[in-house]
């Protein structure tokens, strides 16, 4: 889903953000203690029909498993954003399973690696600039 270009559809995507992410953090306290749920983005499409809520799962070995609860959850979130919100129609809600964190940490593991091995092996290859270099421009 694109963002939207209405400034309704926006505002209610963040008002719905604060009521699910609310509940979410007070639901996921009982069913995964130590998890860490967050839904960094909600949108709602223009016509308000549809919200797709980004959410991202941190700090738990099975992510499958609360993916699935939060799923069952859903219905319940719906039903509390309608009873905070006082809009005519609720936009019909859907997760989305935003892995940018997960692929974030990835990169930098690599990085970190790559950065390791680099440093063990560095005595081999001589960095520009280096004592050889400055030597020369010292002689000029």
């Amino acid at each position: 889903m694109k963002i939207p270009k209405s400034k309704r559809a926006r505002r209610v995507g963040v008002e719905i953000q604060k009521i699910v992410a609310e509940a979410v953090r007070r639901h996921a306290a009982d069913i995964a203690p130590g998890a860490v749920i967050s839904i960094p983005e909600v949108r709602v499409s223009d016509d308000l029909k549809h919200a797709n809520l980004y959410c991202s799962i941190h700090g738990t070995r099975h992510p499958d498993a609360l993916q699935r609860h939060l799923l069952r959850f859903l219905p319940t979130l719906r039903r509390q954003v309608s009873q905070s919100l006082r809009i005519r129609k609720i936009p019909e809600m859907r997760l989305v399973w935003d892995d940018t964190y997960d692929k974030a940490d990835k990169i930098e593991q690599l990085l970190r690696k790559i950065g390791d091995e680099s440093a063990s092996s560095g005595s081999e290859h001589p960095s520009p600039g280096g004592e050889e270099n400055s030597e020369e421009t010292r002689e000029r």
